[in-house]
């Protein structure tokens, strides 16, 4: 037992006898040439490891990265969808609004009562400029009554009137003429329609100036329509010297294919 117990004992006085005496060299530096040896040669034999080691961890940080840009990427489109169908309903909502606030602005030089029709089709048996609205004769709908849209702008008369629906000719067809004035330098003529894509005022005196971007309204002349619905706004003269009369291009101020709801005058009270 004590041989045993010797031998333990001479082995941990080696130990730390050993372990004294690196830490006695480490502290001398007298193993700072076997470390650099050691480095310099295992750098090579470690770099693969090491490189190794940044590529696993660059591919598995990438590998989060996508994982987490698609739960976003997710999470964005569910968000935007849901951002489409409110702006979607707000916008219709804000269209009524704007609807309902142009209706109560609507102030013409007339007192009239007046209808609202859906545009619900157009007329396929005519080439012109012609459009079908769901009211007529049943609603007090009659022909060469005044079509509308809130604020005042002429769209159009009343040609055909049946008991659910009836047809309306635009300004712009080559049927269309209207008695109209202009706003400013109180110039009367007549606007008829330029073949369905424009509007051209005619019968204007060779005398007679008239300024650009001049609106012009009606007059109410001809008995149907009521004078002061805005009609469009003069561009440019396009008669030559030679003519009678001299006639401009005009501007509609509407645009006759987002047309959805109008108003037909219905008479004066």
């Amino acid at each position: 037992m004590r041989k045993r117990d010797f031998s333990k004992f001479y082995i941990l006085g080696s130990l730390v006898a050993a372990i004294i005496l690196l830490i006695f060299l480490n502290f001398f530096g007298w193993f700072e040439w076997p470390k650099k040896i050691f480095f310099k040669a295992a750098v090579p034999i470690l770099k693969p490891f090491e490189l190794t080691g940044r590529k696993l961890s660059d591919g598995l940080g990438i590998l989060f990265n996508i994982k987490s840009l698609i739960r976003e990427n997710s999470q964005l489109r569910i968000q935007n969808q849901d951002l489409i169908s409110k702006l979607s309903k707000l916008s219709e909502v804000a269209q009524e609004n704007k609807f309902l606030r142009q209706q109560l602005q609507i102030e013409p030089s007339f007192e009239s009562k007046m209808v609202q029709a859906e545009l619900v089709g157009f007329d396929p048996g005519n080439v012109g400029r012609y459009f079908l609205i769901g009211v007529g004769t049943d609603s007090g709908v009659a022909v060469n009554q005044a079509v509308i849209l809130p604020g005042g702008f002429l769209v159009g008369k009343i040609t055909e009137a049946k008991n659910n629906f009836s047809k309306v000719l635009e300004l712009t067809d080559s049927d269309s003429a209207v008695f109209t004035l202009t706003q400013e330098t109180r110039v009367g003529g007549v606007v008829r329609g330029d073949h369905g894509v424009g509007l051209i005022l005619d019968m204007i005196p060779p005398e007679k100036e008239i300024k650009p971007q001049e609106l012009v309204i009606s007059s109410g002349l001809d008995g149907f329509i009521p004078n002061g619905l805005v009609i469009g706004e003069v561009e440019n003269k396009i008669s030559s010297e030679s003519e009678v009369f001299q006639r401009f291009k005009i501007k509609p101020s509407i645009n006759y294919n987002e047309i959805e709801t109008v108003f037909i005058i219905l008479g004066n009270r």
